[in-house]
């Protein structure tokens, strides 16, 4: 029993050390190349070194961090090609969610999800609000998907992409984003796969693009996606210099 309380006691540590640092990641709060140090993590958030190792080593799962032998460990530097990639990705995963909620969904769910996108008519909300409320009727349609493999694809997504700072790039054009969601509910109400799909692609590119946008991200379609590596950033090249 006491073993068991001390693994749950170390799992929570290493969930804790490990959400906060994909948060600081995925925010931008540390940049690409940024060394990670075990010790002074350890001393930030008052836990030993295991956890922290833990924690990086699941982060490095994800692609957020980079293992260095001998240096050890890096905030991975993701070129902008990669993000748009991973984007569009998300645009067709939550749309093949659409589409299995439009087809599989019980008249429970889609009574569930029809109140949930009922904020899509209040135009007065703000902007957070509005944010959150967005973020569980996606959560809710996944759910009505009933598929476990898509759920996972977008998963890996959301846990190397700030995908509330995607959403809130498009907060410029929330009428045109209502409109969307209110064809998405009506394609899910009338069981019409194909035309949730296309729906919320649309929904999710109109959000994609205004990201691109904000930042002045241009890519092109013939340029190869750089992969990331420590060894081309300053910031990491300047860490390592100083070891």
């Amino acid at each position: 029993m006491g073993r068991m309380l001390m693994t749950d006691q170390h799992h929570n540590l290493d969930t804790m050390v490990r959400d906060s640092l994909r948060e600081k990641i995925i925010s931008g709060e540390l940049d690409g190349g940024f060394h990670l140090s075990e010790l002074k993590i350890s001393k930030e958030y008052n836990v030993s070194r295991t956890p922290v190792r833990e924690a990086l080593c699941a982060l490095a799962a994800d692609g957020l961090v980079e293992m260095v032998p001998h240096r050890g460990a890096f905030v991975t530097h993701v070129p902008a090609s990669t993000k748009v990639d991973q984007l569009q990705a998300y645009s067709l995963f939550i749309g093949l969610a659409a589409k299995l909620a439009a087809e599989k969904a019980s008249i429970e769910a889609l009574m569930d999800i029809e109140s949930a996108f009922a904020f899509a008519q209040n135009d007065s909300m703000a902007s957070a609000d509005y944010l959150a409320k967005l973020e569980a009727a996606m959560k809710m349609m996944e759910r009505a998907a009933g598929s476990s493999t898509i759920s996972e694809a977008i998963s890996m997504v959301q846990r190397r992409t700030n995908m509330r700072e995607l959403w809130a790039t498009a907060m410029g054009q929330k009428k045109e984003m209502n409109n969307q969601l209110g064809l998405l509910l009506g394609a899910l109400k009338r069981k019409k796969g194909d035309a949730a799909e296309k729906t919320m692609r649309t929904l999710a590119m109109l959000a994609i693009n205004s990201w691109m946008a904000a930042r002045k991200v241009q890519v092109s379609a013939e340029a190869p996606v750089e992969m990331p590596t420590y060894s081309r950033t300053r910031a990491v090249q300047k860490q390592i210099g100083a070891l």
